[in-house]
């Protein structure tokens, strides 16, 4: 199975069964012939005994180092996981804070709304009451029998 993260625009495809199956056949293959200056038949006890030593010892060193590659893309693995995780993770926390930036927009706008038909109301309303205080001041001064005074409103 070929595990995809998509990190927004980067798109990464890790194909770790093809990394195993490389690093399992790939250390198979070692070339283990014997050098052409020996003779075409046995070689002696002496030798081949060393010679088989150092095949073991190249065959341990082999599937040292396959264990690890092989530790090594599982841990590759975990970590892709992990920041795949994160990564939902940051998506869902940006998708949030999106909502709320369109709710505070859209209440910002409904204020503008509201201040907009409230403002002209307001200054008729201060200037309505500033005539109903002139018609009442000028009654009171009837009343006392004092002259009307002329308002440049």
């Amino acid at each position: 199975m070929e595990p995809l993260y998509q990190a927004g625009s980067i798109l990464m495809k890790v194909n770790t069964l093809q990394g195993k199956k490389m690093v399992e056949s790939g250390l198979q293959s070692g070339d283990f012939s014997l050098p052409p200056s020996w003779p075409s038949g046995l070689p002696p006890p002496a030798d081949l005994e060393v010679l088989q030593q150092k095949v073991a010892a190249v065959q341990r060193e082999l599937e040292d180092f396959k264990n690890e590659a092989l530790k090594a893309i599982h841990y590759l693995e975990d970590a892709f996981r992990e920041m795949h995780g994160a990564l939902a993770q940051q998506e869902e926390q940006a998708a949030r804070v999106k909502q709320r930036l369109r709710e505070e927009e859209d209440r910002g706008v409904v204020r503008n709304k509201v201040l907009t038909f409230l403002l002209p109301r307001e200054k008729q309303l201060r200037e309505h009451c500033q005539r109903l205080e002139g018609m009442l001041l000028g009654r009171s001064r009837e009343a006392l029998g004092l002259p009307n005074k002329v308002q440049t409103n």
